[in-house]
């Protein structure tokens, strides 16, 4: 395959572990369940940016509700329909939690 990038580049990318090519949808699912006993088993998108910002650099609140809506989607989270106020915003909001299985 061509590409305009280095074969350094590409040696260096592929000799990345696994865990650093993480998508950012893996890396939040990963937040919720870590944090699954934390404010009573659910957090708001708020609180996993926050907590994104802290391990893995800075992120959008947009990406991050695009990011929930795809894992919600894909069943891997549930947004709850009952209403909790945000620790950070204090604004009230449907948290979202690891998929019951």
């Amino acid at each position: 395959m061509k590409t305009a990038v280095q074969d350094s580049s590409i040696a260096a990318y592929r000799a990345l572990p696994v865990k650093h090519l993480a998508t950012q949808a893996d890396r939040i699912c990963d937040i919720v369940t870590r944090y699954h006993g934390w404010l009573g088993g659910n957090i708001s998108l708020k609180e996993i940016q926050s907590l994104y910002r802290r391990y893995h650099g800075e992120i959008d609140l947009s990406t991050v509700s695009a990011r929930v809506n795809a894992l919600v989607a894909a069943g891997r989270l549930e947004r709850l329909e009952t209403t909790r106020k945000c620790s950070i915003s204090g604004i009230s909001i449907h948290p979202v939690r690891v998929a019951l299985q």
